[in-house]
């Protein structure tokens, strides 16, 4: 069960940077102390599912985002820019990276066979 406190902490931090929010700024965005984000941030805590509601309002991005279990920073920031295109509904976009996408598994299959 740790694992998804350690998952949620990762994914936390990497949405307050990418806000370019410091815990401080977070912590009073939300209502809860510095100390308690950083804990969170470490996976040290158990949110309660309204902190979690409240961090990911704050963050504007849905809750579910903070609990995905990604394999390396490279899939993070692949799902990020697939929700940024899809939200912006730039169908033409989406397109574009489905073809990249298909192409990079293709090599990387490729490569898996020799």
């Amino acid at each position: 069960m740790a694992d998804i406190f350690k998952t949620y902490g990762l994914n936390l931090r990497h949405y307050r940077k990418a806000k370019g929010l410091t815990l401080n700024q977070l912590s009073q965005n939300v209502g809860i102390t510095s100390s308690y984000l950083g804990y969170l941030e470490r996976g040290q805590r158990n949110p309660s599912l309204e902190t979690i509601s409240k961090i990911a309002s704050a963050l504007e991005v849905q809750p579910y985002h903070l609990l995905v279990n990604f394999e390396n920073l490279f899939d993070m920031s692949l799902y990020n820019l697939i929700i940024m295109l899809i939200s912006r509904n730039r169908v033409d976009e989406v397109i574009f990276l489905q073809e990249v996408l298909t192409s990079y598994l293709k090599a990387i299959k490729n490569n898996d066979r020799q």
